[in-house]
């Protein structure tokens, strides 16, 4: 390419990346499809469409455009400007259609360039209006009153630009009913409104669609649970369907309303809302908001009735047990229906107020009593007492205890049943004042029986086996005891922890008990921290001083996990409009509260999504709606500003006809947001060739010229970030022309080169170039010119010399040269002779080349040349080199070999060192003593007695031998050129000494307590113990400590060796032996004692049988295994009678300090 013309002109015409999309894979078009799409431009003219208004709704509206054309060929450039005139978007590409968030009123112009082929199509422009959207004023849900008519809006009237919206309102059946903002409405029913403002194009500009449900006010009934209430009782009023409205009651003949309250039910409690016995009206008033002045009113007719009540008399007793001659005397007080005793089969019948009326034929006992006047009831407690009370049922009530206060509540009353006349079985029952049981009992020979009761007024019974009721005449009183008022949840659902206040207007403190026992106390009004699951209590008791008993109530809490979430973004366009939604990891949404937070911590979505409208710190919550809020913090996360452009740029190097290709680098910024980077080339052909093989790409390295540009894109599909054609956003493109550089570096190198073995080459150049070569077995090396080759191969070198400098003009050159290569010489100096006057001869040894095609240098140690033959005859001595070269060759890199001519040794001090020929041996070792470094051969000669001379027969350097002769030997010492050096002889003689070592063949020894003999085998001058194959000892004497054998070898002062040897047994006991019996007078049967080797001292007494000491003897200095103590059997001269005779022995070794008595008897015989 050498026009710079046109040049530019096909880079404006080609720059069209043409992609078409199937399954998912990106193909290049081919040409005939391309040419065949500009064929058809009038089919595909770009305009702008779009709405002319748009309506900011929620504080912006998202305004959606479209350029038309063809977006496969069109390249789309995009600017927005404001009211002022400011550009506030601009984007470039293959974007057909934007979407742009408008968030402030105004005017707005809308300008679109499309090139084709790089052809731009005239500038279009569309001008909007943005404002704010009409002020809606439809409620949801609307009343009818009655057949009057309802009149609705869908917006506020002073809506801004009203007059320019169109309205489209529709019933139930889908029925068009009205084309205005107002309409008027007679029937109830679902309603839908849409309204916008038609564009010219035929768009509905700020469409918005709305819905409410109007229903008839009049049309609904007031059911309850009954027509009469009791004043103990109460009636449930509701109306169906559930509306609200106003509740009243009004008394039969009276005009004024009594208002209870404002709902769709009501609870009439007659104590409170009603106020005396008669017919009520209760009344239901709906008002109608949506239609002034619209009152209905529906009622329905109750009857309040009074409470049967009378009074008990005094009764009439019973005559005994069982006998039913008792009566009960009762006055109405008002009027009732009848009175029935529980438990039997006695009814009064009708009484009028102040009636008397008795109920006869009783039997003692206590009783309730019940009237009834219609649905109302009433009760009390009555007894008929007994007249004679048998012995058993003589009884008291004593001991009475009123209700008491604990620590968590009240404890009961109590009383004691005393039977007067001792232990007794039977029956109690305790009635309360309306005649319910309140307590009963039974009892097995007991005559006081406690009874816990609580407070209140009460009646009694007492029965015995046989079923025979003695009550108490009157009531009895227990004192009872209020307790304080708080109320709690019976169940409680938290999340993690929970801060609980109990509800009172008391002043109390409270004890929570959780679960595991842990307590917390807190006054009325602060928290109590509830962190686990089960049954809790709660204690609640008076702060100060007071009357009132702790109450105690349980509550069962459930713990809830808290939610799991994390916000994520889903949802992302080309243009920066977002969608974040809360990932709750598998839980119900229906079942969770989301809050979303912007940065202002403005509430901006209350759903599972987020679409921002603006950028910052945002926070989630999301909490379940079934407990209470869990104590962990919003979620922050940050929303950046859209990246929706970034700047391109384009660098390379220079591309070379040799090498190196040229290396196109791609840079960015904001790198983070780039996911997809696409390249193509295009030729100077005109042809585009899709670089797929450098799909996302920061560096690409080419050899063809041409012009090369790369697309950047965000391309994220997991959030829908795809981009109108499939492969992404596109963030920003650039181009750069690369082409072939002509000029070269310099460098020389010769065209052949003879080396040996290697050698250190380097190109020659003035240019500071780095050099890559290839040898002749392809191996590639580069160093800088500074540095240099190594040659070891023969063959065909190439040099590529480049410039390592990227940005260096000069592209590389490359040069050849052929190299021979000669081989190292192989020598050695050698040593061929020593003459015995001491003239050195050495010659160069030559392995691998002949003399003829080698150079040789001696030198002396000051490196002078001193021969270059092959032999070198030398007088003098010292460091010497030798360093042989091929003919002709750069030399080797070689050292020359060192080698010495030493001052020669030509005579060597001379000795025979001769062993003694001992008496045992069979010869003696001759061996001689010299410095041998310089010896080649030695020779031993022999000289007998009579003089005869000859040689031994050895190897010729055995420098020792044996002599088994007696006679003179003789050793001569020669060097390797047979000059002798040294001499020597010696007179060899038997010796005749007779000392050997002693000692015994056996030794008793006691390891244990390290006692054995020392042992002395004699005087020689070395020792030399074995214990088994081990040496123990090298001293004169020995004392064994082990057992087993031992060898010991002693040498002479001669040098003989002399061996024996020994063992050890073991003896650790302290021995006697003597005889038992003694013949006094016989000399063969004396006593006398023995002893072993480790007893030194002995001690003995003989007694006679009274006592008397007739033989005692005490040696010190034993011997081991001699007599002792020797005795003929006398005493005072006279011989011992014949008999058993006593005896004491003590005896002792010193060396250990052991010592042994002996006791026993000795027989004298005749």
């Amino acid at each position: 390419m050498n026009s710079p013309v046109l040049k530019s002109s096909l880079l404006a015409s080609i720059l069209v990346l043409v992609l078409a999309f199937a399954s998912g894979a990106i193909r290049l078009l081919g040409e005939e499809f391309f040419f065949s799409k500009l064929a058809q431009t009038e089919f595909n003219t770009p305009s702008i469409t779009g709405p002319d208004r748009l309506c900011i709704q929620f504080g912006s509206v998202i305004g959606e455009f479209s350029g038309g054309g063809d977006p496969t060929l069109d390249v789309y450039e995009w600017k927005i400007f404001n009211t002022s005139g400011q550009e506030v978007f601009n984007r470039k590409g293959g974007f057909e259609t934007i979407s742009y968030t408008f968030e402030q009123s105004g005017s707005y112009q809308i300008e679109l360039i499309v090139s084709r082929a790089s052809i731009p199509f005239p500038k279009q422009t569309k001008n909007i209006f943005v404002q704010p959207a009409p002020e809606v004023v439809l409620k949801s849900s609307y009343q009818l009153c009655g057949a009057d008519p309802l009149t609705i809006s869908a917006v506020s009237p002073s809506s801004p630009n009203l007059p320019l919206f169109e309205f489209e309102w529709k019933d139930s059946d889908g029925k068009v009913i009205g084309t205005n903002n107002t309409i008027v409405i007679t029937s109830s029913g679902n309603y839908t409104v849409d309204f916008f403002i038609p564009s010219k194009d035929g768009l509905q500009d700020c469409y918005r669609s709305l819905s409410s449900t109007i229903i008839d006010s009049s049309i609904f009934e007031i059911n309850s649970n009954g027509d009469i209430v009791c004043p103990n009782q109460g009636l449930l009023f509701s109306t169906e369907p559930n509306i609200s409205g106003n509740w009243y009651t009004q008394k039969e003949g009276e005009t004024n309303l009594n208002f209870i309250n404002t709902g769709s039910s009501v609870n009439i409690d007659p104590g409170a809302l009603l106020s005396s016995t008669g017919n009520y009206d209760v009344i239901f008033e709906v008002v109608n908001p949506d239609v002034p002045g619209c009152v209905i009113k529906k009622s329905k007719r109750i009857t309040y009735s009074p409470l049967p009540d009378f009074e008990i008399l005094d009764p009439i007793g019973s005559s005994g047990c069982n006998v039913a001659d008792g009566t009960l005397r009762v006055r109405a007080l008002t009027a009732i229906d009848y009175i029935f005793v529980e438990e039997t089969k006695f009814s009064t019948p009708s009484l009028a107020a102040g009636e008397i009326y008795e109920i006869q034929n009783l039997e003692s006992g206590a009783y309730n009593l019940t009237s009834a006047l219609g649905p109302c009831v009433n009760s009390y407690a009555a007894v008929v007492p007994i007249e004679i009370t048998p012995p058993q049922l003589i009884y008291d009530l004593i001991d009475f205890k009123g209700e008491t206060c604990t620590d968590t509540g009240k404890e009961l009353g109590s009383f004691t049943i005393k039977l007067e006349n001792g232990p007794s079985d039977g029956y109690f029952r305790v009635l309360t004042e309306k005649g319910e049981t309140a307590t009963s009992g039974s009892f097995l020979n007991q005559s006081q029986i406690p009874v816990t009761i609580p407070g209140g007024k009460f009646v009694f019974e007492l029965l015995d086996l046989d079923s025979c009721t003695a009550p108490r005449k009157e009531y009895f009183e227990i004192p009872g005891k209020n307790q304080v008022q708080f109320s709690i949840p019976s169940e409680l659902s938290i999340c993690q922890s929970f801060d609980l206040v109990p509800t009172t207007s008391e002043n109390l403190e409270f004890t929570l008990i959780a679960p595991d026992g842990t307590q917390e106390v807190k006054p009325a009004g602060e928290p109590l921290v509830i962190n686990q699951a089960g049954k809790h209590k709660i204690i609640g008791k008076p702060l100060t001083a007071s009357d009132l008993c702790p109450t105690s109530k349980e509550f069962n809490v459930v713990l809830v996990d808290p939610v799991e979430f994390e916000p994520i973004l889903v949802r992302e366009d080309c243009f920066g409009n977002r969608t974040y939604e809360a990932e709750i990891f598998g839980r119900d949404p229906e079942n969770l509260l989301f809050t979303w937070y912007n940065e202002k911590d403005e509430i901006v979505s209350e759903g599972i999504q987020l679409i921002p409208i603006s950028t910052g710190l945002f926070k989630l919550d999301v909490q379940s709606k079934n407990s209470e809020a869990c104590p962990i913090p919003p979620k922050e996360f940050i929303i950046q500003e859209p990246v929706l452009e970034v700047e391109v740029s384009l660098s390379s190097t220079k591309l070379c006809e040799l090498k190196p290709s040229a290396t196109i680098s791609f840079e960015t910024t904001f790198e983070e947001e780039v996911t997809d980077i696409y390249w193509r080339r295009f030729e100077e052909s005109g042809e585009i060739t899709l670089l797929l093989e450098f799909k996302d790409s920061t560096q690409i390295t080419v050899d063809v010229p041409g012009i090369y540009e790369a697309s950047a894109f965000s391309f994220i599909p997991e959030i829908g970030k795809v981009g109108p054609t499939g492969i992404g956003c596109e963030l920003g493109r650039n181009s750069i022309e690369v082409d072939v550089t002509p000029n070269r570096v310099t460098f020389q190198i010769p065209e052949t080169l003879s080396i040996c073995e290697t050698y250190e080459f380097s190109p020659e150049t003035n240019q500071d170039l780095d050099f890559t070569v290839t040898y002749p077995d392809g191996e590639i090396v580069t160093k800088a010119s500074t540095e240099t080759f190594i040659l070891n191969q023969e063959g065909i070198y190439t040099f590529f010399g480049f410039n390592p400098d990227p940005t260096s003009v000069l592209c590389p050159d490359e040069q050849t040269m052929e190299v021979t290569l000669n081989q190292a010489v192989e020598f050695s100096p050698k040593l061929q002779d020593l003459s015995c006057t001491g003239i050195y001869e050495f010659s160069a040894e030559i392995g691998n080349y002949t003399v003829s095609e080698v150079d040789i240098f001696w030198r002396d140690q000051s490196g002078n040349l001193i021969g270059s033959d092959q032999n070198l005859i030398l007088s003098t001595y010292g460091t010497f080199t030798l360093e042989v070269q091929p003919k002709g060759s750069i030399p080797c890199q070689i050292e020359p070999i060192s080698f010495e001519a030493p001052v020669p040794v030509l005579s060597l001090v001379t000795e025979i060192i001769a062993e003694t020929l001992c008496p045992d041996q069979p010869d003696a070792a001759l061996k001689v003593d010299a410095d041998l470094s310089e010896v080649s051969s030695i020779e031993w000669w022999y000289t007998d007695i009579n003089n005869n001379r000859t040689r031994i027969p050895t190897e010729p350097n055995q420098d020792e031998i044996l002599a088994a002769k007696e006679g003179t030997y003789e050793v001569l010492i020669f060097n390797q050129f047979d000059c002798l050096l040294g001499r020597d002889q010696v007179l060899i003689l038997r010796s005749t000494d007779s000392v050997r070592p002693i000692v015994e063949e056996s030794y008793q020894i006691c390891p244990r307590y390290e006692i054995g003999p020392q042992i002395n085998p004699g005087n020689f001058a070395n020792y030399e113990w074995y214990f088994e194959t081990n040496l123990v000892s090298n001293s004169p004497t020995y004392k064994p400590n082990q057992l087993g054998q031992y060898k010991l070898v002693v040498f002479s002062t001669e040098g003989c060796a002399y061996e024996t040897s020994f063992f050890t047994e073991e003896e650790c006991e302290l021995r006697v032996v003597f005889p038992n019996a003694i013949q006094p007078g016989n000399p063969d049967k004396p006593f006398l004692i023995y002893t072993n080797y480790l007893i030194d001292e002995l001690e003995i007494w003989i007694f006679s049988k009274w006592g008397e000491v007739i033989f005692h003897c005490k040696q010190t200095s034993l011997i081991s295994e001699e007599s002792t103590c020797l005795w003929d059997g006398y005493f005072n001269g006279q011989k011992i009678p014949p008999g058993s005779y006593a005896y004491r022995m003590n005896f002792r070794n010193n060396e250990k300090n052991l010592t042994k008595e002996q006791l026993g008897s000795i027989l004298f015989i005749n």
